[in-house]
């Protein structure tokens, strides 16, 4: 193995690492939600707004950072994220206004959002082909970590130590990873691809333009909202309805987390097989008809919703790594800008998810979830002609 690839290599898992701890700041949180209610005294919708605003700031980072991300220095960007996230866990782990802790929630959330675009953009620009395809899977198994890890440790250190042992060992975590990105993480020079006198509008434009890139994000949208209004949704379902503990709620997450790790795996394997093309449009038809079914069965038995989880996580475990792929292969002159407005658009469909979780209290929860199955079983049977005539 040559040293510039032994390099790449080492480059792709810091940078995966890196990602696998902006999401622990966002999952880490979702298993003491109760408890975070219960300690400030306020109502689930308060709860539940800063676990949505949480991942809308991350979305609109992606904007804002999207169209200079290429030329800007991308350690400093990083060591900026890590500063943020230290003093804003800190923050929270201390304050007993439900104000402040809002507020330096969002700070983190600035923090996390640059992360995960810094990352998978230069991860993109390092790997070509069927190689980026690999790179971007194996990043994806090393973040899809994150949501498997998160609630059963959130659980564990909500259970015994509060909400304030969550924040408290994020920013252990933080700090450490601070300190070796300044001085063992390589300086990174910008990146020459996207030294171009593109305004803002002309560089949207383009990627609007392109069709197949514009259905990966429409869908990638509704497949994040429908994803995040059932990660939100369960612990309120564990705790409420079937009386679960909170270190047993995390533990309950495993059938789900683990299977988006095999999704992930399965992607990084399957796509040097089969066409990018005929994997996109099996996840089309395949993740309504499990939401449809979570719709139908979750209320039954803590078997039958844990058989659902697993099969369902497969497919968003193996959805990300696939988007992701094909906004890269899609966009050369534009790939910051595109990465970061992909990222925007799903992580805008989680924030909104979030948010639409608190329908199940005027609606039952099983019509719910049958909605949001059946609507985006339409719009991938709307999508799917396009999809059908085009290469990717």
């Amino acid at each position: 193995m040559s040293r510039l690839t032994q390099a790449k290599i080492l480059a792709l898992y810091l940078l995966s690492i890196s990602s696998f701890f902006a999401s622990l700041n966002q999952n880490i949180y979702t298993p003491v939600i109760p408890l975070i209610r219960d300690s400030f005294s306020v109502s689930i919708n308060l709860v539940n707004f800063t676990v949505s605003s949480f991942i809308f700031i991350i979305a609109v980072v992606q904007i804002f950072l999207g169209t200079v991300i290429d030329t800007k220095n991308q350690k400093q960007l990083l060591i900026f994220s890590f500063i943020l996230i230290s003093i804003s866990t800190i923050v929270c782990a201390f304050t007993t206004n439900f104000l402040l802790f809002m507020i330096f929630r969002i700070v983190q959330a600035i923090g996390a959002g640059i992360i995960p675009l810094v990352t998978i953009n230069m991860i993109s620009h390092l790997f070509e082909g069927e190689a980026r395809g690999s790179a971007i899977g194996t990043y994806q198994i090393l973040l899809t970590l994150a949501p498997a890890v998160s609630p059963i440790l959130g659980g564990i250190l909500g259970e015994h130590y509060g909400y304030q042992g969550i924040f408290l060992f994020l920013f252990l975590i933080a700090t450490v990873l601070l300190m070796f990105i300044m001085y063992v993480f390589p300086n990174n020079e910008k990146n020459d691809l996207q030294e171009n006198s593109s305004n803002f509008t002309q560089t949207y434009r383009a990627i609007f333009l392109n069709r197949v890139g514009s259905i990966t994000m429409i869908v990638g949208f509704f497949v994040f909202f429908i994803h995040f209004a059932i990660l939100v949704f369960l612990p309120i379902l564990l705790n409420d309805h079937y009386h679960i503990s909170l270190q047993n709620i995390g533990l309950l997450y495993l059938p789900l987390t683990v299977s988006m790790i095999f999704g992930s795996v399965i992607f990084k394997k399957i796509q040097k097989k089969v066409a990018l093309k005929k994997l996109f449009i099996t996840v089309l038809f395949f993740i309504p008809l499990l939401i449809i079914a979570f719709g139908c069965l979750h209320t039954k038995s803590i078997i039958g919703l844990s058989i659902i989880l697993f099969m369902y996580g497969l497919t968003i475990g193996f959805a990300p790594p696939l988007f992701s792929t094909i906004i890269s292969n899609e966009y050369s002159e534009h790939r910051g800008a595109a990465l970061g407005l992909f990222n925007f658009i799903r992580y805008s469909g989680m924030a909104i998810g979030g948010m639409f979780t608190g329908l199940s209290v005027v609606l039952p929860s099983t019509l719910v979830f049958i909605i949001f199955g059946v609507l985006l079983f339409l719009i991938s049977l709307y999508q799917y002609p396009s999809i059908k005539n085009r290469s990717m």
